[in-house]
């Protein structure tokens, strides 16, 4: 080399990268093999994992329909048995309503309709008692039950989809008297 080389402005750049080449190098040559910084756990994973990939989660049946209310896709027990649909019974105080009344608006809007048969049984003209004048809510069958009275099978055509009622041998239910809620007064004992 010459004198004019050495002394040239590129030299001390090129000084400075062989220097730097050659502490990278023999530093990775001399590195020791450490220990690695986290240890495999033996224990079992948590459950359930928040993190787990999505083919690990199971997927729920749900669409969002508002910023905070998932609903399921899926029908609900009242849309598949149309017998345990939700209904309430709210009729007036003041009218006059018999039995057939009172069935007519529980089954008002629920996909069933009276049987076209019973029409004239004598028992849809009997006055409707004020208790049930409201009612529910409750199941559509437990309503058209209570309306009917005890005294009365419900029977349902769902390919018609019509609700018949046959007398019952004997009732399904003894009639009991409860007795009326009266003030506790204390066990009988402390009273004699």
């Amino acid at each position: 080399m010459h004198r004019s080389q050495l002394t040239s402005p590129r030299t001390p750049t090129v000084l400075a990268g062989l220097t730097a080449l050659l502490l990278v190098l023999g530093g990775c040559a001399s590195t020791q093999a450490h220990a690695p910084a986290h240890q495999a756990s033996t224990g079992a994973p948590a459950t359930p994992d928040l993190y787990a990939l999505p083919s690990d989660v199971p997927t729920a049946n749900v669409v969002r329909t508002g910023r905070y209310q998932l609903v399921p896709l899926a029908p609900t027990s009242g849309q598949r048995d149309l017998l345990r649909q939700a209904v309430s019974i709210d009729l007036p105080q003041s009218m006059h309503l018999t039995v057939r009344d009172g069935l007519e608006h529980a089954l008002r809007d629920s996909g069933l309709r009276l049987c076209p048969r019973q029409a004239q049984t004598g028992f849809f003209s009997s006055p409707l008692p004020a208790v049930h004048r409201e009612l529910g809510p409750t199941t559509l069958s437990d309503a058209l039950q209570v309306l009917a009275g005890p005294a009365w099978r419900l029977h349902v055509d769902f390919a018609d989809r019509t609700v018949c009622f046959s007398r019952r041998a004997q009732p399904a239910v003894a009639v009991t008297r409860t007795p009326y809620p009266t003030r506790d007064r204390g066990p009988v004992s402390a009273r004699e």
